[in-house]
Order: structure tokens, then sequence, then C-alpha cells
């Protein structure tokens, strides 16, 4: 079991679809998302860690952001970038990782605020077809940060087993 902090950004999502069902194994897992704080699958208190959360959240208003760019990571990943709300991400995403998530930050890695659109083991060809692809459909969304998402995921990776809302001051 492990939990993990997502936003569902408030978009159409059909294109972004049409090319995770192709290349993001997790596509039947999750809908599109940005992810806040990474898969824990180390034990933890959910009481504890939902508390932690609530009183990070607390200080938090609703955010615009802006998904629109295409990335590679160095993990081969093609990532649809978040341009505006970008600085905003990153200090909620470091805000989250104190506390009771502070042992699971990762200083040797920069939070990068993206929404997974595939992975590419080193498929350079694939990788620029599905480029092209992307690049074809002009993926560029405006949305508000609003509420984001505990999830806690099955042990084998293949399914949601619960998820709380959080929801963002206005």
């Amino acid at each position: 079991m492990s939990y993990a902090l997502v936003h569902y950004p408030n978009i159409n999502t059909e294109d972004i679809n049409k090319i995770r069902q192709k290349y993001d194994p997790q596509s039947d897992l999750i809908e599109p998302h940005i992810t806040l704080v990474f898969p824990i699958i180390k034990s933890i208190n959910q009481n504890n860690l939902i508390f932690h959360i609530d009183s990070i959240l607390s200080k938090w208003k609703i955010f615009p952001i802006c998904l629109k760019g295409l990335q590679k990571s160095w993990d081969e990943y093609m990532f649809l970038m978040v341009e505006e709300g970008k600085v905003d991400m990153v200090k909620l995403h470091n805000e989250l990782y104190t506390g009771i998530l502070a042992e699971y930050f990762r200083k040797n890695l920069p939070f990068i605020p993206h929404l997974t659109l595939g992975k590419f083991t080193k498929d350079t060809d694939k990788f620029l077809q599905v480029l092209e692809e992307a690049q074809h459909l002009d993926l560029n969304y405006h949305c508000f940060v609003d509420k984001v998402h505990l999830i806690n995921i099955d042990d084998k990776q293949r399914s949601i087993i619960w998820s709380k809302e959080f929801v963002l001051r206005n």
C-alpha cells in the first residue's frame, strides 16, 4: 500500500488521454494528474498524514496554472509542463515534504511540476514520434489548483483503494 497526493486538473483531457492510453503504463490506474507528493511505500499513519496535509493546505489559496510545453525527463518520461503556476507548485510541494514527510524529500532530485504523458525506455525514435504527435495536438490548458487528492494505491500499483479530497481556500 502506498500514498500519493495529486491534483487532477479541471480540463478537457480527451487529447491527453489519447496519448496516455498508448504510452503511459499508469493510464488505467489514474486519471491525468500532477503529483505533489510521490508515492510513499513505507507504512505511515493515515490519520497523521491527513492531519499534516490539512495543516499545510489550510494556509493555501486557490492558484492558477497553465499546462503547456513538452519535455523529456531524465528517466525517459514525456511531461506536459506546468508553465504558469510552477513557482507555487514547487513551493507547495516543498511545504508538504516537511514534518512527517520530511524523510521522504528527495534533495538530489529537483521537483518539476508536470503531467505525465508517457514513458519511453530509451526508444528515441518512438519518443520523437510521440513528441511530434503531441505537438500537433497543441496541448495548452489553463485551470486552477483548487483541490488535491490523497490517494491510497494497492501493493501491486493496479488500483486506487480510496481517495480523500482536500479543498484549497478561495
